[in-house]
Formats: C-alpha cells, structure tokens, sequence
C-alpha cells in the first residue's frame, strides 16, 4: 500500500460501472467481513437446457444403437487383419506420445514465464509484427513484387502507428495478465476441465459421424426400392430426405461443439471469480463446472445456438459454392455471415463471463456486457488484442520447441525407426511437423483457459475491485497503479 495516500486509495477502490451485485469490504475492513456475491438459484433458460439434452440424448441414441449397426455391416466384408497395428505404426505413436508429454510439459511452464515477462512479451509481441511485414515487404521489393511491397509497407506503417498508439495502455494489459495467470496458477486443475473438453470432442466427433453414416445407409437408394430420378432424368441414388437430416445433424454437430467449448470457458470464469472473492474456498473447480453443466447450462445452449445457426447458414454458402451454384450474392452472405459470426462469438465470450461469475441467464449477462462495453468498449478490445497477441507467440513457441525435439528424435534413436522410412530427413520432417502442430493445439488449449481468466480478471475489477483490494493486495495495487498510468485518471 505505500506510496499512496489514503485520498488515492479510497479513488483507486471506486468501481469502473457502479452496477456489481459484489458488495465489497471498505479498505482496511477484514476479507472475512465482505459479502459474497449471490449466485442465482435454480436452472436458467431451462427451454434451451431441454432442447439440448433431448438433442444430445437422440443423436447419441442414434449413434450407438443404429450406426454402430450400420458400420458393422459395412465393415463385415474387409480384410480380418485390417485392424492390426504394424510394429512401426505402434513407434510412431510413441513418438507422438513422447511429444505430446513435452508439449504439455513445456505450456505448463507458459504461466510462470508469463507472470515474470507479461509487458515484455507484449512489446516484443508487437515489435514481431512490424519486424515481419517489414521483412515481407523486402522480400517483395527484391523479388520485383513493387505493389506487394507496397501493401506490407502500408501494413508495416500501420503496425508502428498501432504500437505508439497502445503504448499507455501496455502496463494495465500486462497487469491483467499477471493476475490471470496467478489465478490459474492456484487453481490449475482448471487446466485439465479444457484437456476434458477435447475428450468430449472427439466423443462428439465419433457421434456425428455415426449418426451420418446411418443416416446415408438408411436413405440410400437400392436396386430392391422403388427408383427416383433427378431433374435431368439421371437416377437417385440417395433420397432427398438425406439433406434434411444432414441439415439437423450439422447443426448438431456445430451445437455440440460450441457448447463444449463454452463449458469450459464458464468453468474458468467461476473458479476465477472465486478466487478474486475467497481464495481459501475449497472444491472451487468442480464447483464451478458443476455449476456449467447443470444450472447454467441453458444459457450455454442458448448463447451456443446462435453461433450454431451462424456457422450452419455459412456452410450452406459454402456447399453452394462447391457445387457451382453460388454467385456474387453467395460470397456476399458468406462473408456477411462470418462477420456476424465473430461479432456474436466475441458478445458471447463477455457474456459467458457473467454466466460463470452470477449464475445469471444469457438474456441477462447479454444486458451486462452491453452496459460494460458502453463504458470500456476500447480498453476491452485494445486489452484483449495486446494479450492475445502474446498467448499465440508463446503457443507459436512451444509449437517450434517441440518441433525441434521431433526432429531431434530420429537422430537420437538411431535405427529404433527405420521400420517407419530408411530416409533420416524424411523422418525429421515428419516429427518436425508433427511436433509443431502437437505443441501448437496443446498449448492453445492452455492459453483459452489464461484467455477466459483475462476476461474475468477485467470484469471482476470493473464490476468489484475492493474485493480484491481484501483478498490479494498486492495484485490490487499493481492493478489500480497500471490504469492510472494507462489512463491518468481513478477508476
């Protein structure tokens, strides 16, 4: 607390919007005496939370009492030693194993570097941008490529400008980071709810792809059914209700995604606004997914559906557009489509942030993030373009240190693989690639949850900052210090 004094302290502590359910102990008043902020009682948007279970509980039926059929059948004609794994097959995917466990070694250590080198990494984040466009634009000067040039030259500009504009507002993004990071730090197990999410993925994955499968089977036009003809006069060979299942499948399959995903960031949000309240609860994680899964899962279903729908009418344009029958109106929805489509993915995130934090319902946390962007619009956005930028460079990191020790495997095993190619290069390259992208998704991982931690982080401090102030002082401080220096002026 030195260096201030007590007028400062009592500004430092004025909440950004005056709108927070938190009702936050006075400066100097025990952490013990402030009150929890209520979380809502019974299931939200409970219309949604049934659409989504009676979807999920049909297309998982489906898939394990119709397609696992279909797939049988289909199969019992192949080789009976197809599903043998050759001895080369097995060392491949003990390399993929061993890289994988360097990957998830090497982003676990991302917090700790974080926490030591948030606001250096930023600038060197953006100093990287400048440095590579202007770098393409040499090398489009030399190759004779004037107008390429021209246009990196143009992008290289606005970077610069970019970087002088945000340099006042480096040290509070930094700070956001660092508090992010130490709130993960001491509830890491969160990590692993996003490691779970990818399980349920691939599980949802495999669904799909059975459902779909069972769907063709079944609407598959033998030489024993009655025959249909297209248009041109050629023969079906699949009936037309085909694309309307495939239609309801997809959108499944894109709702399903969505959700998963979103339990995750939910989860986050809750075990962060618990630890920014009361760092000594225990049971923090589970009590914050059970809560995703369970009562707040409606308005996961809710906000998720719009995104469905979004991405659903986008791949509709883009089948057009493979068959040929798409036009200048069809690249024009298209990419009207995808705008709206990250414009909603972006309110989402906000609003799933309330979700975690209150327990409130999507319609409600929606009116929330409006109201905090009306009021912090621009310190949102710059906030979150200046510390994304350095999770995708610490992601783009481990990617090429775990793409070095794929290519380093082949060289120290010797002959172990030559059952995989007799060519070292070929392997290096393999496990190179192999490497990068295995250490590039597994950190991406890490960084969404440090990523939902940032957008908690920033709305609990707009919505609560005293709590802090009475739960860890010392980040308060570096807080309440970086935004006066960013915006020179109280909360």
């Amino acid at each position: 607390m030195s260096g201030y004094s007590d007028i400062e302290k009592q500004q430092l502590t004025a909440p950004l919007t005056g709108s927070s359910p938190y009702q936050a102990a006075p400066l100097g008043q025990p952490k013990q005496q402030a009150e929890r902020p209520a979380q809502q009682t019974g299931f939200r948007d409970p219309l949604f939370l049934l659409l989504f279970v009676g979807t999920t509980v049909a297309m998982t039926g489906i898939a394990f009492t119709k397609g696992v059929s279909a797939v049988t059948d289909a199969a019992s004609s192949s080789d009976a030693d197809a599903g043998s794994v050759s001895p080369g097959t097995q060392k491949a995917m003990g390399v993929i194993a061993i890289l994988c466990a360097c990957a998830v070694g090497l982003s676990g250590l991302i917090l700790t570097y974080l926490m030591k080198h948030a606001e250096s990494l930023i600038r060197s984040s953006l100093w990287i941008n400048i440095f590579l466009t202007g770098l393409f634009a040499a090398v489009a000067f030399v190759n004779g490529q004037v107008w390429v040039a021209l246009v990196f030259l143009l992008f290289t500009a606005i970077n610069w400008c970019y970087m002088r504009a945000v340099q006042r507002r480096i040290p509070f993004a930094s700070a956001n980071l660092k508090v992010a990071c130490a709130a993960i730090r001491d509830h890491f197990s969160v990590v692993f709810v996003s490691y779970l999410a990818v399980l349920k993925g691939v599980f949802w994955s495999v669904v799909v792809c059975l459902v779909s499968f069972y769907s063709y089977k079944a609407n598959e036009i033998t030489d024993d059914d009655q025959p249909e003809y297209n248009d041109d006069g050629t023969q079906k060979t699949i009936s037309d209700n085909f694309g309307t299942a495939m239609f309801f499948i997809m959108l499944s399959m894109y709702w399903g995604n969505e959700v998963i995903r979103n339990i995750s960031h939910v989860t986050t949000a809750g075990t962060v606004a618990s630890w920014w309240y009361d760092p000594s609860r225990s049971n923090v994680v589970s009590g914050a997914y059970c809560r995703a899964t369970t009562t707040s899962l409606g308005s996961i279903a809710f906000g998720s559906l719009i995104v469905a729908v979004i991405q659903m009418l986008k791949e509709m344009c883009n089948s057009a557009e493979r068959r040929g029958e798409g036009n200048i109106f069809t690249c024009i929805a298209r990419c009207i489509l995808q705008c709206i489509q990250n414009m909603v993915e972006y309110f989402n995130r906000w609003a799933f942030v309330y979700v975690g934090i209150y327990g409130d319902s999507f319609i409600s946390s929606g009116k929330a993030v409006w109201q905090l962007f009306k009021n912090r619009g621009w310190t949102m956005i710059i906030n979150d373009d200046l510390i994304q930028r350095v999770l995708l460079l610490m992601a783009l990191s481990v990617g090429c240190i775990t793409g070095g020790i794929g290519a380093l495997i082949p060289i120290i095993t010797g002959d172990w693989l030559t059952e995989l190619s007799s060519d070292t290069a070929t392997l290096q390259y393999s496990f190179a690639a192999c490497g990068f992208v295995i250490g590039l998704c597994l950190t991406m991982i890490m960084v969404s949850v440090v990523d939902s931690a940032v957008a908690t982080v920033f709305v609990c401090l707009a919505e609560a900052p005293n709590v802090l102030e009475s739960t860890h002082p010392a980040y308060f401080y570096d807080l309440t210090a970086a935004w006066r220096e960013c915006h020179s002026i109280v909360f």
